[in-house]
């Protein structure tokens, strides 16, 4: 949360820039820090949800687990995890030219492999392919979840840039709203990945 808010701090003096000439020069000047703080904020983020679903497990077992633990394990599964995402990805926005719909249902249907990934140890195109046949019967209510969180989520963040001045507050507060809504979203998806493994 605060590596996405430091990027989003670095790059909010282009909101001031109205020529493109002047907006290359900010980036070619910056890109280096920027750089290093996405790709540091990428790593972070990615362990973070790998993480989040070792934790959701572990709690489901009535165990504790140590946020660094989780961190630490879901860090070991970057680049599987980084892999997925950024296939899963690609599917979610070429779903998107057919129209903006089909994207959210491809995304439903595709998120189950955070658990699969995390908790039985698939593979990249595995947890994939898996977590498409498991939520066949479930893609209805996998498209209706997914984009009643999307829409919660860009209704509630486009009042609070209405709302916030921009600057870091409204960073530090958009940011704090991504992890709210992320982490319930991932507990229905794991709830729905315990009932199809418990079946």
């Amino acid at each position: 949360m605060f590596i996405e808010g430091l990027v989003a701090y670095l790059i909010l003096p282009v909101q001031n820039l109205t020529q493109p000439e002047d907006i290359v020069d900010f980036f070619n000047s910056n890109a280096s820090l920027i750089g290093l703080v996405g790709l540091f904020g990428t790593v972070l983020s990615i362990s973070f949800l790998g993480g989040l679903y070792v934790s959701y497990d572990l709690k489901d077992k009535g165990e504790n687990i140590d946020p660094l633990n989780a961190l630490s394990r879901g860090f070991k599964k970057f680049f599987p995890f980084l892999g997925a995402y950024f296939i899963c990805s690609i599917a979610i926005f070429f779903s998107a030219f057919l129209l903006i719909l089909p994207a959210f249902y491809v995304a439903g249907r595709l998120a189950l492999f955070p658990p699969l990934m995390m908790l039985e140890n698939k593979g990249v195109m595995d947890s994939l392919r898996l977590s498409w046949d498991k939520t066949d019967e479930h893609g209805g209510i996998l498209f209706g979840l997914t984009l009643a969180f999307f829409l919660i989520t860009f209704l509630i963040a486009s009042l609070l840039q209405l709302i916030l001045e921009p600057g870091i507050g409204q960073i530090a507060v958009l940011a704090v709203l991504e992890y709210v809504v992320v982490i319930p979203w991932g507990y229905v998806y794991f709830s729905l990945y315990k009932s199809l493994k418990n079946q």
